[in-house]
C-alpha cells in the first residue's frame, strides 16, 4: 500500500501561484532560436541577446531596453544573390555565443548568418573583424580555448560540409571536410584533452582531435541537427555523449564512439538534451524534448521515468531549474503550440485503477500474494502553463530574478516569472 499512498500525495500536491508577464519586445523580423543570456559588458547585470531574419543582432537589458543593435547586412552581387533566398539572405539562424576570446578582459560577441560569414563584435557592438566560409552558418559558434595557449578558437559548421577552426584573429587554423552540410552546433569532450563532437546533414556523429584529425564516427540513420550533450551520466569518471537524430532516436554513446543505448520517440529530435540530477542520486537524468509533441525524462540507463505530451514540437532544449524558489527543480519547455510548460520534475503517480479493484486486493479465484501488475505508472506533472502570441522557438533562464526568456517564431520576445498569488 506505500505506492499507493504515495501516489495520493503527489495527485494531491499543488504548487501556489502563477506565470506572469513581464514585458514583451518586438523585434519587427522572425526569429530562429533561442536567446542567450550572458554579461557581455561586465556590469554584474544579464544581457539578453538573440538574431533575427533580417540579420539583426540585439542586445536588451533586462527591462527590454535595447543596449544596441548590429545589422549584419552585407551587399550581395546579382550572381550569388542568384542562389541564395533573398528574404533569409543575411538570416541568423542560431543563438550567439560570448567569451573573451583574445585575452583582452573584455567579452566578445560571436555569431553566423546564412552568407556564410562570421562577425565577431566588441561588448558594444563595433566589429572587430569578419570571416567568410563557403556556406551558410546555421549553427551556435562554439568558443574554446582548443590549444590552452589563451587564444580562444572559433569553432563552427557549415553548409559546405566543413567544420572550420579560426583563431581569435580570424585566420584559419584547419577545417574538416565532413562530407555533408554541418547544422549542428559543436561541443568538447574531456578538458584534460579536448576533442570535437558534432553531428552532420548525413546522420553521422564525428569525433575529432585538436588538429582535425579524425578519431571516430557513428553513423544515424538520418540528419542531426541538435548539439551533443556530454556528461558523466553515473558520477563516476565515464563520460558519454547524448545526441538526438531527425531518425526519432536519441543516441548515448561511450567517449570511443560506441553505442551505449538509444531510446526511440514519435518524431524527429532536434533539441539539445539537458543532463541534469533530477532526484539527487548523482547520477544525470536525460530530459529531451521531441518533435512527436512529448518532453522525456529518462534514466541514465535509457529507461523512461515520465514523459508529457504537449499540442506540437518540441525543438529547443528544455530548462531545470528552480524557477518558484521552493528548492525543487522544474522543468520549463516551450512548444510550437504557443504555450510554455512548467512541469514538476520528479513527476507524477497516477493510478490505472483505484485500491480495491483489479490486483490491489486479490480477487476469488487468485490464490497468489504476488501482485503481477503494476497499480498505476509515473507521467509528467503540469505545474503551470503560459501561452504566448506565436510558435515559441526557445527558452532562456536568468538567474538574477528567476525569470524566463521566450523567443518565438514571430519575433516577439517574452520575458516571464513566477508571481506568488
Amino acid at each position: 500500500m506505500g505506492m499507493v499512498t504515495f501516489g495520493f500525495k503527489a495527485l494531491s500536491k499543488k504548487r501556489v501561484g502563477r506565470l506572469g508577464r513581464q514585458w514583451d519586445f518586438d523585434a519587427k523580423s522572425p526569429i530562429s532560436s533561442p536567446p542567450l543570456v550572458a554579461d557581455i559588458d561586465g556590469d554584474g547585470k544579464k544581457e539578453i541577446l538573440f538574431g533575427t531574419k533580417k540579420g539583426k543582432l540585439f542586445v536588451l537589458d533586462g527591462k527590454a531596453g535595447i543596449k544596441w543593435f548590429y545589422d549584419s547586412n552585407e551587399t550581395v552581387d546579382e550572381v550569388e544573390l542568384m542562389f541564395l533566398d533573398v528574404d533569409s539572405v543575411s538570416s541568423i539562424e542560431a543563438p550567439p555565443n560570448v567569451e573573451d576570446i583574445n585575452g583582452d578582459g573584455k567579452k566578445e560577441v560571436v555569431f553566423g548568418t546564412e552568407l556564410g560569414i562570421i562577425y565577431v563584435l566588441d561588448e558594444k557592438g563595433k566589429l572587430l573583424w569578419k570571416y567568410k566560409a563557403g556556406g551558410a552558418i546555421r549553427g551556435q559558434v562554439l568558443l574554446y580555448d582548443l590549444y590552452e595557449d589563451d587564444d580562444v578558437k572559433v569553432i563552427f559548421g557549415c553548409g559546405d560540409g566543413k567544420l572550420y577552426v579560426l583563431n581569435s584573429s580570424g585566420k584559419l587554423v584547419w577545417r574538416f571536410d565532413a562530407g555533408s552540410p554541418v547544422q549542428s552546433t559543436p561541443c568538447i569532450l574531456h578538458k584534460d584533452k579536448p576533442s570535437i563532437i558534432f553531428g552532420t546533414n548525413q546522420g553521422t556523429v564525428f569525433c575529432l582531435d585538436k588538429k582535425g584529425d579524425l578519431k571516430w564516427k557513428f553513423e544515424t540513420q538520418d540528419k542531426i541537427f541538435s548539439q551533443p550533450s556530454i556528461g558523466k551520466l553515473f558520477g563516476d569518471d565515464r563520460v558519454f555523449i547524448v545526441i538526438g537524430s531527425t531518425d526519432h532516436h536519441l543516441y548515448v554513446l561511450n567517449e570511443n564512439g560506441e553505442l551505449f543505448w538509444k531510446y526511440k520517440t514519435g518524431g524527429a529530435i532536434l533539441g539539445k538534451a539537458c543532463l541534469v540530477d533530477l532526484n539527487d542520486d548523482k547520477k544525470l537524468e536525460v530530459v529531451f524534448g521531441s518533435c512527436d509533441n512529448n518532453v522525456y525524462a529518462l534514466t541514465p540507463y535509457g529507461d523512461k521515468i515520465w514523459s508529457y505530451e504537449t499540442d506540437f514540437w518540441i525543438v529547443s532544449e528544455p530548462i531545470v531549474e528552480d524557477i518558484d524558489g521552493d528548492g525543487k527543480k522544474e522543468v520549463v519547455i516551450g512548444s510550437y503550440d504557443n504555450n510554455v510548460y512548467v512541469l514538476d520534475s520528479e513527476g507524477s503517480y497516477v493510478l490505472d485503477y483505484m485500491p480495491g479493484l483489479s490486483g490491489v486486493v486479490q480477487q476469488a479465484g487468485h490464490y497468489s500474494d504476488i501482485i503481477t501488475k503494476e497499480p498505476g505508472k509515473v507521467t509528467g506533472k503540469k505545474i503551470w502553463q503560459f501561452k504566448v502570441d506565436g510558435v515559441i522557438v526557445g527558452c532562456a533562464y536568468i538567474p538574477d530574478d528567476n525569470s524566463l526568456v521566450v523567443n518565438t517564431k514571430k519575433g516577439e520576445v517574452n520575458s516571464l516569472i513566477h508571481k506568488k498569488e
